[in-house]
């Protein structure tokens, strides 16, 4: 089991090569740490351009470098942000050496844990983080900043309030049956209780909301071979991501393609066609495209004019 006592490391930035990157230290030895590889510890809060030494005090780099004193910190806890060149070498250089002086290898979202523990974030804005980090839209990405600030925090904990205070006042009713004064009715509990169920339903419209914007929403593209489902991919896509010919049967296998309309991540899924046939190849790709219809949230029947809805359109439907 992992202590959250110990202090921890890690590459911030994403992996690669890039022209920034990141190492960051969360714990207790974070100010020995600094100043083993700076010479000094930087005051608090404040960037300082230094050269960052390994145990020969050789130059490893110059960079940028941030510490922050607890509780004035992401995690609550003290905190140094190493700022340098961002070769993948470079980094790997500065964590090796920020666990060389005491700390360990972070695990994935451990310094998000650490600010959950601390009281710095709830849980919902401890779930925003990673929100934030993958959101593909714009607009997703609003709603992740908005719930990372404590906007759908305060939502909930308003009503939680109002809940609390009503819950207390039918309490007080029912310790003093004796009175003959009707409190349940003269405290409009009956309103106050409706109006605590709208502002739920109101909160849950935007976790929804949220869920959407962050998950998309996945749309099936379904129907018989050749009837313009691979085509309608490609034109939605905005790219050739589906091979279209005249023969029957040419889409073998579910294709998916993310595109966005209006901020919504919406996965397209371009589906083998609804056919009788011998080919085992074809079987086992109809037998996806009716596991697709399952999960997707919305399926879009596309339909020969021609020939007009038949038996297997009315089964899709």
């Amino acid at each position: 089991m992992l202590d959250s006592n110990d202090t921890i490391a890690a590459i911030a930035t994403a992996s690669g090569a890039g022209g920034i990157g990141v190492v960051r230290v969360s714990g207790a030895l974070s100010q020995s740490i600094a100043a083993n590889i700076l010479g000094a510890c930087p005051a608090p809060r404040h960037a300082a351009y230094l050269p960052f030494y390994d145990a020969n005090h050789q130059l490893i780099d110059r960079g940028i470098a941030i510490y922050y004193q607890n509780p004035h910190s992401y995690t609550g806890e003290d905190v140094l942000e190493l700022q340098a060149h961002g070769g993948t070498a470079l980094m790997q250089l500065l964590l090796a050496r920020c666990i060389q002086l005491g700390a360990r290898q972070a695990e994935s979202g451990e310094f998000t844990k650490r600010a959950y523990l601390n009281d710095k974030i709830d849980l919902a804005q401890a779930e925003a983080v990673a929100d934030v980090i993958n959101a593909t839209t714009i607009e997703a990405a609003k709603s992740a900043v908005r719930s990372l600030s404590g906007e759908f925090s305060s939502s909930i904990n308003a009503v939680l309030a109002k809940l609390i205070n009503l819950r207390m006042y039918v309490e007080a009713c029912l310790d003093f049956p004796e009175e003959e004064i009707d409190f349940i009715t003269q405290g409009k509990v009956a309103e106050k209780l409706a109006a605590i169920v709208s502002e739920l339903k109101a909160v849950f419209a935007k976790a929804k909301q949220g869920s959407l914007l962050r998950e998309g929403m996945h749309i099936v593209l379904v129907g018989q071979p050749n009837v313009g489902k691979s085509s309608l991919m490609n034109q939605l896509s905005g790219e050739e991501v589906a091979i279209v010919t005249p023969i029957a049967g040419t889409t073998r296998d579910s294709i998916k393609s993310l595109i966005q309309i209006n901020g919504l991540p919406l996965h397209i899924i371009d589906t083998a066609g609804l056919r009788d046939t011998e080919d085992e190849v074809e079987k086992i790709g109809i037998a996806r495209t009716y596991q697709a219809l399952q999960n997707a949230q919305v399926a879009l029947l596309l339909v020969d004019v021609a020939h007009g809805i038949g038996e297997t359109e009315k089964i899709v439907l």
